[in-house]
């Protein structure tokens, strides 16, 4: 059978590689001294690591961690002792076994084998010995602590370390002064008073704990955001992976546009290439044709007026004279077939363009709240901040008016309006309202009514019910929706004459169109926003969170060519505004805390977005 003493001696091999050995000769340690970062190493062993690596030198490196120690006196022998690593050689050689595996008493000269072993003196001692031992040290059979019953904490070595300087003296003090542990002599000769301040170990260990202790809350607290950092720079690298593919789709995707457009330019004017070859060569072959027949024509009847006058006699000739003379004068009279020189006149010329696929943007840009200023008594329900001039022109339901505000917040002019406003868009320098009538009017930059148009044909107008709530404008397209019918309607802005009508599934309250033509489309009361095409079907339908939680309520949008900016919120004083990709994908929060926002429109420069937030105008800059 096995004897159960290898794996005690396997156990103290490990605590001796683990412990003792030093992390430069790898030996066991020789008078091991301890760095600022509590790394060890043999005395000697760093004295010639200083000599090759940092002579004269104030400071050392650690080998192992790379941070820095500095030296008093520019000497290794100044730096402290550990005397944990000695105490725990001390207390392994100890309790080793001899040579033939049997624990030996070290106290008694009969060499008996040792039964007991003491956690602080420390000794291993027989039977004898134990008898006359201290009875108030902590003592135990070797076989429990082999065992395994006795814990680990009760093995420590209560001993005091001895004193360098001073043989045979135990360091039962801590100068204060020299962060060091001295001895009795070391009080009056080394270390003493005033010049030195020293406490008793057990005093200095109890206050230094504490004070480590103070550090022990808000390294924690530190590790806690390093883990929440670490864990934040993974999810962002997945995020960034995600992004990265999709960029790199998008990026395809308007390549394959492009080059797809360019295809169909491409085969289009091969066509009309082709198209022209054929109709100029047709053209040029009658040409050639008439030619030809023109100079036969010519060249017999002048043959034959030659042979007559050659070989005819008098009386001959004359007969056919005035024959041929007509002849050969229609001929010299006729009009010569002319000929285009344009029909060989065909050539290709490019036109000079920048083809851009867009831009690469790494960093979401910020919007900070520039204005917030007060409606008064009014409620602002819509805004169009599009106007030339820095103008912000906002609808005031309440008191039936529009304001033009600069993007200051000076109030410039108000327009007094008949009805209640709905709706409101800048159009040039001209502005296109909707209020309760349920028509669309047009109004000069002095407030003076130019003309208004209905949004259904003149025969159903007084008969179709309509509820216009919104109008938006692109190009010289004024657009319309209809709650009441789920519609939109488009009109030319010349004079208000219908386009076209088409359904759409989300009825709209609020509108923007985009450069694509698409219509971004929003009830107010609803969850959802609906981009749509030119035939009115959806192509794109955005669920807009907060905090992760579907929002009650989305309301006003606008966009620009890269972007959809919707106002949502769940109540008062809940709103948000975010901004989406064109292809509905949630970008980025640009603005929390709005009581109640309704219309939201974007300068013409696309560096400032204005809000109508109940009773307060806010407009936001890019930064």
């Amino acid at each position: 059978m096995a004897s159960s003493n290898p794996p005690k001696v396997s156990a103290l091999q490990k605590i001796v590689q683990n412990h003792l050995e030093c992390g430069i000769c790898y030996e066991q340690y020789n008078d091991p001294r301890v760095l600022d970062c509590l790394h060890s190493f043999c005395k000697t062993c760093l004295q010639k690591y200083q000599s090759t690596n940092y002579k004269d030198a104030t400071m050392l490196i650690c080998p192992v961690c790379q941070k820095k120690t500095q030296l008093h006196q520019k000497d290794v022998q100044a730096l402290k002792t550990n005397f944990n690593i000695t105490r725990l050689a001390d207390q392994l050689k100890l309790v080793s076994s001899s040579e033939d595996n049997q624990w030996v008493c070290k106290l008694c000269k009969d060499k008996n084998e040792a039964t007991h072993f003491c956690f602080d003196c420390p000794a291993i001692f027989c039977a004898n010995c134990y008898k006359v031992h201290q009875k108030s040290h902590t003592v135990n059979t070797l076989k429990d602590i082999n065992d395994g019953k006795i814990a680990s904490k009760d093995r420590k070595r209560k001993r005091r370390p001895e004193c360098q300087t001073h043989e045979g003296e135990v360091m039962r003090f801590y100068c204060t002064t020299c962060d060091v542990m001295i001895c009795r002599d070391c009080t009056v000769i080394d270390h003493c008073k005033p010049q030195h301040e020293y406490i008793d170990c057990n005093q200095a260990s109890s206050t230094y704990k504490q004070s480590l202790a103070q550090l022990f809350t808000p390294l924690e607290e530190t590790m806690k955001k390093l883990e929440q950092s670490q864990a934040t720079a993974s999810t962002m690298k997945d995020n960034l992976n995600i992004a990265a593919k999709r960029t790199l789709a998008d990026l395809k995707n308007r390549a394959d546009e492009i080059r797809a457009e360019v295809t169909a330019q491409e085969s289009r004017i091969t066509d009309e290439i082709q198209t022209t070859l054929k109709d100029q060569s047709r053209k040029l072959e009658e040409f050639e044709q008439a030619v030809s027949v023109y100079l036969q024509q010519i060249q017999q009847s002048l043959q034959s007026a030659k042979d007559v006058s050659k070989n005819s006699l008098a009386p001959d000739f004359l007969a056919v004279y005035s024959t041929i003379s007509k002849d050969l004068k229609e001929l010299r009279d006729q009009n010569q077939p002319k000929i285009d020189l344009t029909l060989s006149h065909l050539r290709f010329t490019p036109v000079v363009c920048d083809i851009s696929l867009g831009n690469l943007i790494t960093k979401e840009p910020r919007w900070k709240l520039c204005l917030d200023s007060d409606v008064g008594p009014g409620w602002a329900t819509d805004i169009d901040a599009s106007i030339p001039g820095d103008e912000v022109a906002v609808a005031d339901t309440i008191n039936r008016r529009v304001v033009i505000y600069d993007t200051t917040g000076h109030q410039k002019k108000t327009i007094d309006l008949p009805q209640g406003l709905m709706s409101i868009a800048a159009f040039k320098n001209q502005l296109v309202i909707v209020d309760k009538t349920n028509s669309v009017k047009m109004y000069n930059r002095n407030g003076n009514k130019m003309f208004e148009f209905h949004t259904v044909p003149h025969s159903e107008v007084g008969k179709t019910s309509v509820d216009l709530e919104s109008v938006a404008v692109i190009k010289d397209t004024i657009m319309g929706g209809d709650v009441g019918r789920s519609v939109i309607t488009k009109h030319r802005s010349s004079d208000g004459s219908l386009i076209d009508t088409v359904s759409v599934q989300t009825r709209p309250r609020f509108l923007a169109i985009d450069n694509k033509d698409r219509v971004i489309v929003s009830w107010g009361i609803q969850p959802q926003v609906d981009i749509v095409g030119v035939d009115g079907g959806t192509i794109i339908s955005i669920y807009p969170k907060i905090n992760s939680q579907p929002v009650q309520y989305c309301r006003g949008v606008c966009c620009d060519s890269s972007a959809i900016y919707i106002a949502v919120c769940n109540g008062f004083d809940t709103g948000h505004i975010h901004q989406y990709d064109t292809r509905g994908r949630f970008l980025s929060c640009i603005a929390q805390g709005l009581h109640n926002p309704g219309g939201t429109s974007l300068t013409s420069d696309g560096q400032q977005l204005a809000v109508a937030d109940f009773k307060s105008v806010k407009i936001y800059n890019k930064v």
